[in-house]
């Protein structure tokens, strides 16, 4: 298991982590489950503002996300299946302003976010076995699915 907390195998809601630059914004993990026994943590994600207003991010989230410096984008591990590749993981882009989810196309196997500053995300792919330091420049990868989110 990897030292620093939070990462994949151990987070929680109460993290400063998961709470935007101005404190108005938080996400939210609920019914978080390992993905596969001793795996990563998965699970509904949603994005919750201090008026209460409550809005679902995506059904199977990893985590911890990580708020952009600037505190309106936030960067989400999400779980998905792919032919041919089984359950991977894609960085996620939520942009609280225009409540718009972007998808990126490129997979990894485990993502660990560390930061996120102005369009690079840095953290680590496999942070337990042949680790590989991610820096994901968001203006240079292809988008696979933008999502408009509504309340």
């Amino acid at each position: 298991m990897i030292e620093t907390y939070p990462n994949p195998w151990d987070f929680h809601n109460n993290d400063k982590k998961l709470v935007s630059a101005d404190q108005y914004q938080k996400v939210v993990y609920y019914d978080l489950n390992e993905i596969a026994m001793g795996a990563p943590l998965g699970g509904k994600c949603f994005l919750e503002t201090a008026n209460n207003k409550k809005l679902k991010i995506h059904d199977w989230c990893g985590g911890p996300a990580t708020w952009e410096t600037n505190g309106q984008l936030v960067a989400i591990p999400i779980w998905t299946r792919k032919f041919l590749k089984g359950t991977v993981q894609q960085i996620g882009v939520l942009d609280t302003m225009n409540m718009e989810l972007k998808i990126f196309r490129k997979s990894f196997s485990v993502l660990d976010i560390r930061s996120f500053d102005k369009t690079t995300i840095y953290g680590y792919d496999s942070p337990i076995h042949n680790t590989k330091t991610v820096n994901f420049d968001t203006d240079k990868e292809k988008i696979e699915v933008l999502i408009k989110l509504t309340q």
